[in-house]
């Protein structure tokens, strides 16, 4: 009698084991929202495009590689394979799009030296050239504060090949303590402001 009541515990114990096992007592939605979608960094200077050049682009933020780049006609599959796995988790800060026909116009990343905050301290020479063989301009701003708005056009608008003009507003609200710079001093903090 005693060997049937332990045959019949073991097997009470095996079944909730087993029963344990196929039952899903976790949360299938483990989430809760976060505090903020972008870092003090990312925040100030989505800030900052906005004044500066948001006027005249769209600007989307942390954009996937994958998502502005195709393939060219007649890539065999290999290469295709070899690309997509080395882009696929490639990120662009920020990307500029034309305001009418939302045609990509240029990447921006965001360099940090001290890379502590977690963009780029370096080049990525693969984003570099599969931007490049796109055809879409690629301009790194170092991350540091006090750029002003017009300081950030200009360097993007350089880049870009446009012509600067230094004496066009941007907003009413930006010009105010906005000096009116000079074609050389122009050129020399556009190419400090974007680097290749």
């Amino acid at each position: 009698m005693e060997l049937v009541s332990l045959l019949i515990l073991v097997l009470v114990v095996v079944a909730a084991f087993v029963a344990s096992k196929f039952t899903h007592s976790g949360n299938p939605y483990p989430f809760t929202q976060k505090k903020s979608l972008f870092t003090q960094v990312e925040t100030a200077f989505l800030n900052l495009l906005e004044k500066a050049i948001g006027s005249d682009y769209k600007i989307v933020s942390r954009v996937r590689l994958v998502d502005v780049l195709d393939f060219q006609p007649g890539t065999d599959d290999k290469s295709r394979r070899s690309a997509l796995a080395k882009a696929q988790n490639k990120q662009l800060d920020y990307v500029l799009l034309d305001k009418e026909s939302l045609k990509i116009v240029a990447a921006i990343d965001l360099v940090n030296n001290a890379s502590k905050n977690g963009h780029k301290a370096k080049k990525d020479w693969f984003v570099n050239g599969a931007l490049e063989s796109a055809g879409i301009p690629l301009i790194r701003i170092k991350v540091k504060s006090g750029y002003k708005a017009q300081e950030v056009r200009q360097a993007i608008l350089f880049k870009l090949g446009k012509q600067v003009n230094a004496s066009k507003p941007i907003r009413k609200s930006t010009i105010k303590n906005t000096p009116v710079l000079s074609p050389s001093q122009i050129k020399s903090q556009s190419t400090a402001l974007a680097q290749v």
